[in-house]
């Protein structure tokens, strides 16, 4: 389900722990599967020493009793599971730091200060003067008609905020080397006043369907009509 505030994220922690927790099982599992480590002749020269055979006890052949002959395909067998064990391990770990990844992807925080600061720099970007009013118009209400025209409201909320980024470069406008298609759609869309908490929320809509992997439903949907009808009118 989306939230209506969606700057109160998720704490990627949870994931983080379950994937402790997996880890942990499979080392243990490793471990089990072992058993007691073995160091080779080391081992060998700790053991007790055997009482001297007699003549009597002597097997035929000079063996002694009890010990198994090296066996090289043995030894072939255990180095493959070895390796497989190691391998799934290292593809454990690499899945963990991706998931950690997407999830604090996901939860940074949006900073209103940032598109403060992308203001106060955008005085010295070629062709920064103006912004196209009519262009941006036109956009918000394709994005009010995409958020009704999809099935899924994910989908719905996706194409709306796309539409918004298009209005933004459709503005006239430069966007900043540092800035990404969404802080550069807020910078530009923020120019009116009373819609910052709107397209806050619609940007966190958008990150959580496209980027945190939340299934939306109509009540998101609905929080993306009321925040476009509000952008629109203040763009009239």
């Amino acid at each position: 389900m989306v939230r209506d505030d969606p700057r109160i994220r998720t704490s990627p922690l949870a994931g983080a722990l379950a994937g402790v927790v997996l880890l942990a099982a499979l080392l243990m599992a490793i471990a089990a599967l072992q058993g007691v480590p073995q160091f080779g002749d080391i081992a060998v020269e700790l053991r007790n020493p055997l009482p001297t055979p007699t003549s009597g006890t002597q097997t035929p052949g000079g063996a002694p009793v009890g010990q198994f002959p090296d066996s090289p395909i043995l030894g072939i067998i255990v180095a493959v599971i070895e390796l497989v064990i190691a391998a799934c391990f290292l593809a454990l770990l690499a899945w963990l730091f991706w998931r950690l990844v997407r999830a604090l992807w996901a939860a940074r925080p949006l900073s209103r200060e940032a598109g403060g600061a992308s203001d106060a720099g955008a005085g010295s970007v070629a062709g920064d003067e103006s912004v196209d009013a009519g262009a941006i118009r036109s956009a918000t209400a394709d994005a009010q008609e995409a958020i009704e025209a999809h099935r899924d409201p994910g989908d719905a909320i996706v194409a709306a905020w796309v539409h918004l980024e298009e209005a933004a470069s459709r503005a006239g406008r430069s966007r900043l080397p540092s800035e990404t298609p969404g802080e550069f759609a807020l910078r530009i869309l923020r120019r009116r006043p009373g819609v910052d908490t709107e397209l806050e929320t619609l940007l966190g809509l958008y990150e959580s369907v496209r980027f945190g992997g939340v299934q939306a439903d109509e009540s998101g949907r609905a929080t993306a009509r009321r925040c476009l009808a509000i952008v629109e009118e203040a763009w009239r």
